[in-house]
């Protein structure tokens, strides 16, 4: 079995752990090390019984390891892996037994597909993309670098979702595109293109916000 350090530990973190235990229960591949992140470590000491090994500068002791990145905003998750660059790491995917890829999908590096997640034919799912439960993607849909789908969100067939998006649990979105570091809120229902570096909302969605990249909308809001 191949070493596998999540960086990251909170309630993602948990839940990718999770994810390589129901890898390993239908076929063992993985040997799940810890949890590297600067925020739990010294605060923190297992998630699920799997330690928090140490900051993640601590990475240089783990280079024969593979690792993948259990951040919920994907404009962080960005900041994170491009600080890690230097390290050259060995970034793993990591794909729920339930999920079947066909061959036409092309998939980057360091992603992360939940359970019951529908990916159907000619899609294009860049690096460290997460797509989580219950996601529908149509034909050819592609997701840039970073994205982050939520559970029970639907893409139509040829929809695009730029780089460090966030869509929210339960959105629908129509064969368009959302434009690189825009937010959809959850349950919005998206019939229009979206431009970059804005946050929509709604059925039909609508601007709430612009200028205000990858940032979760208050309960308020």
């Amino acid at each position: 079995m191949k070493n596998i350090i999540i960086i990251g530990s909170g309630a993602l973190g948990a839940e990718v752990a999770w994810l390589i235990e129901e890898i390993n229960n239908n076929k063992p591949e993985w040997n799940l090390l810890g949890f590297l992140d600067d925020y739990a470590y010294e605060k923190i000491e297992t998630i699920l019984g799997y330690p928090i090994l140490g900051k993640l500068d601590q990475v240089v002791n783990y280079l024969d390891s593979h690792f993948t990145i259990a951040y919920g905003s994907s404009s962080f998750r960005k900041k994170v892996v491009e600080s890690l660059n230097q390290f050259e790491l060995k970034w793993a995917n990591l794909y729920s037994p339930t999920v079947y890829i066909h061959k036409s999908n092309k998939i980057g590096k360091g992603v992360i597909i939940g359970r019951y997640t529908d990916l159907t034919v000619g899609c294009e799912i860049d690096d460290f993309v997460m797509l989580n439960i219950h996601v529908v993607l149509g034909h050819k849909v592609k997701i840039g670098k970073y994205s982050i789908v939520s559970p029970n969100v639907t893409i139509n067939g040829e929809g695009i979702i730029g780089e460090a998006c966030q869509i929210g649990a339960n959105s629908f979105i129509k064969n368009v595109s959302v434009g690189d570091n825009s937010t959809v809120g959850a349950s919005s229902c998206v019939t229009k293109d979206v431009k970059s570096n804005v946050v929509v909302v709604g059925v039909p969605a609508k601007v709430l916000k612009e200028g205000r990249p990858n940032k979760s909308i208050s309960r308020d809001e």
